[in-house]
């Protein structure tokens, strides 16, 4: 009999939300100083990743009305499915890289087969490359990024610090303190219920099947902060201000900049992930006004600065995670609704992966550069990830081509903004 356990709401709500346009898919990309051999990486995914039961697991779907789906054991488990040597196209350097990491986060996973997909591509000639494709359900960004870390030679022990909203856990409260949350959540729910629809600009529109994607050159962590802090503010404030910057630029580009745009931003809730497992999901999406509207950089600084610390003092995201665990046990019609409060008032994800700050080796390789993209779902055609690593960070965009058919541009408008940003002092 095969071991089940049933997917928790959370997970299913991420489940539920795959589409044709917008597979819930989580990739990352791992480039790496040299070559290794084929058979050295089959055997350390066996050791380390196989070895956790949700990468020997499919989804099965209950026959029993409101029963949720299972987490079920593969009995035709293969690694040989999972597994896949490729070579990079030619001519074989960052662009047709990049084309390669497109095609495959257009193709959603086998929903038959455990939700994850890794390839060995060959022919780079910064060296080679792992392309990691895992489905949201399985865990989320920060989760599946340590778990891959495991990877890395020495690396059981990697564990990157997820960043945390400022709540407080219920248990931790008096009743009194417990109302007030309670109160708090409700009115913050009722505002996100409320919520208008977000602006037209060019980063709406019809979706399609194809994705683009697009990273930007590095940038030295230590620099940002020290920028970040001589503007008494913190490294996600620039960050954010950074983004909506290089969008305001884009727009602008595309005729026309709206007086507001609204960002989805994952939020990681502090003792979710105690409670449920390392795997999984704990992150609740709350929405973020950004300041593009403001030509200057250090009033739009300033101002993404308060938004964010507004942000921080909302119970948004626990109220946002339990709506998704709702979404994940409702019906398909509740589901949708559920679905528009997310997406419908936003128009792209923005999200920050913490890695390791020092350079990792993988199979006597070093690994010289990660980038991640977190999926976006129902009608938002752009996602934007930042991952440090290394000290260095980069920024990772990826689009519905029908709708952002150059997101290049997007990252060429960032490392502008960047460069003017640390110019500055």
């Amino acid at each position: 009999m095969p071991d089940k356990t049933f997917v928790s709401p959370v997970d299913g709500a991420w489940l539920r939300m795959d589409s044709a346009t917008n597979p819930m898919v989580i990739n990352v990309v791992m480039v790496l100083d040299g070559p290794v051999a084929h058979s050295d990486l089959e055997a350390l995914l066996t050791e380390r990743l196989v070895s956790q039961a949700r990468f020997r697991q499919r989804i099965r779907h209950s026959i029993v009305p409101l029963l949720p789906p299972a987490w079920e054991d593969d009995p035709h488990f293969d690694l040989g499915t999972h597994v896949h040597r490729v070579a990079l196209p030619s001519p074989g350097d960052e662009s047709a890289l990049q084309d390669l990491v497109s095609d495959l986060m257009s193709v959603p996973l086998d929903r038959d087969r455990p939700l994850w997909q890794v390839y060995h591509v060959e022919g780079y000639p910064a060296g080679s490359v792992l392309i990691a494709r895992v489905h949201h359900a399985v865990g989320d960004g920060v989760a599946l990024v340590k778990l891959l870390l495991r990877l890395t030679d020495g690396g059981v022990a990697q564990r990157p610090e997820p960043p945390r909203v400022g709540v407080e856990s219920k248990r931790a409260l008096d009743p009194m303190g417990i109302a007030k949350l309670a109160g708090a959540k409700a009115l913050s729910l009722g505002k996100m219920l409320l919520l208008s629809s977000d602006s037209q600009s060019a980063l709406k529109g019809k979706l399609g099947v194809r994705k683009k994607v697009a990273w930007s050159r590095p940038f030295d962590v230590a620099r940002l902060k020290g920028a970040a802090h001589a503007r008494q503010a913190k490294l996600n404030d620039l960050v954010v201000a950074s983004v909506s910057g290089a969008l305001r630029a884009y727009l602008h580009e595309k005729g026309h900049v709206p007086s507001s745009l609204r960002a989805l931003v994952p939020v990681y809730v502090q003792g979710h992930a105690k409670e449920k497992g390392d795997l999984g999901n704990h992150f609740g999406l709350v929405f973020l006004n950004l300041p593009v509207h403001i030509s200057d950089v250090e009033d739009r600084i300033s101002e993404a600065k308060r938004t964010m610390d507004e942000m921080k003092r909302a119970p948004d995201a626990l109220t946002a995670i339990a709506v998704l665990a709702a979404m994940g046990m409702a019906s398909e019609g509740i589901q949708k609704i559920g679905i528009d409060i997310f997406t419908r008032k936003a128009s792209l994800l923005i999200t920050n992966v913490p890695g390791p700050t020092e350079t990792l080796d993988l199979l006597g390789r070093k690994l010289t550069n990660v980038l991640v993209w977190a999926p976006v779902s129902g009608e938002v055609a752009l996602g934007v990830t930042l991952l440090s690593y290394g000290g260095n960070m980069r920024m990772g965009v990826s689009s519905d081509a029908r709708v952002v058919a150059d997101p290049h541009r997007i990252v060429g408008a960032f490392e502008e903004v960047m460069e003017a940003t640390l110019s500055l002092g």
